[in-house]
């Protein structure tokens, strides 16, 4: 009998038993079943955020481009228009003003310096930046993805501080200071051209960046801060080109050394590589935009003994 009934009391149980470990069972699977609909719901929302942040990224590129293309039209056109049916300068006196370097020549002379980068030769390099930019921009996805893993602290922070627009205003405006109390007016003038350049150069860039594209970290971009083009690689492109017009080769290599190297900095979670390629052909506009030479030919005759002619002599005027 009590073996009987031990078996009985196992036999009552082993349902219960089973019936537990099938709940059991069901709350795992129910909660595996609900672990997968969750991963499955965030790869989503993931998937749909970056196809969100890539179609904003094409928009605003076409944006970009389209802007572009309307700036390169209408300053091709306006110089066809200038040469065919007007002087190609207002008048000989603001030529002159605009040719010195005098420090009210900052603002007084923007409109002409602004004149000048749409056209010859700041023209031919704000279109070799657009085609560089556009040749660019397929890479744009895979150069991002290859420099984020990078070190922010090394490399990208150094380029950040050369490229900031406080250096590029701030060194010139203290070396302009500097030379006019120690009576060194050549210096005060390079120092004048450098402040013009940047002025140019940040009208044009802070006018683009209204172009609503996102940088590589952001979802959509802040009003007046897009990702096109870079001001720090212009800023810097539009000193280089002061310094080596001024100095020569010499000077402007290295400069224009350090120029791509800040350009290259900010290829790290700050810009795409189109960005910074149009910076770049910004920034050398910029720099040849001020104090642009202007060529007057002069005729002089010549009278000898079996032999008469003239001869025809080409001047630069008002270049740095």
């Amino acid at each position: 009998m009590p073996a009987i009934g031990r078996s009985q009391r196992l036999q009552l149980t082993t349902p219960q038993s089973e019936q537990g470990a099938q709940g059991a069972q069901g709350k795992q699977s129910a909660q595996r079943a609900e672990g997968a609909e969750g991963a499955q719901g965030e790869q989503g929302v993931g998937a749909l955020q970056v196809a969100q942040r890539g179609t904003r990224r094409r928009v605003g590129s076409a944006i970009a481009w389209l802007a572009l293309l309307a700036v390169l039209l209408n300053g091709g056109a306006a110089s066809a228009q200038d040469t065919a049916t007007s002087p190609p300068e207002p008048s000989e006196a603001a030529d002159a003003r605009c040719d010195g370097r005098g420090f009210s020549t900052i603002f007084t002379c923007i409109p002409r310096d602004l004149r000048n980068m749409v056209r010859s030769p700041s023209l031919v390099w704000l279109a070799a930046g657009g085609g560089l930019s556009a040749l660019s921009a397929p890479l744009d996805d895979r150069v991002d993805r290859a420099l984020r893993d990078g070190d922010p602290d090394v490399f990208p922070k150094v380029g950040d501080q050369l490229g900031q627009a406080g250096l590029h205003f701030g060194a010139p405006f203290a070396l302009y200071v500097v030379a006019r109390a120690t009576g060194h007016s050549e210096t005060a003038g390079f120092a004048v051209t450098l402040l013009r350049a940047q002025v140019a150069n940040g009208i044009v860039t802070r006018s683009l960046k209204f172009i609503p594209r996102a940088r590589p970290y952001q979802m959509e971009a802040r009003t007046g801060h897009g990702s096109f083009p870079s001001g720090h690689t212009s800023a810097s492109f539009a000193t280089a080109t002061v310094v080596q017009r001024r100095f020569g080769w010499r000077a402007g290599l290295p400069a224009y050394v350090l120029a791509s190297y800040v350009g290259i900095s900010r290829l790290h979670r700050n810009h795409y590589l189109s960005d910074v390629a149009f910076g770049a052909g910004l920034g050398v506009a910029a720099g040849l935009a001020v104090n642009r030479p202007n060529r007057r030919a002069v005729v002089s005759p010549i009278i000898a003994p079996g032999a008469a002619g003239f001869t025809i002599d080409l001047r630069l005027a008002g270049g740095s």
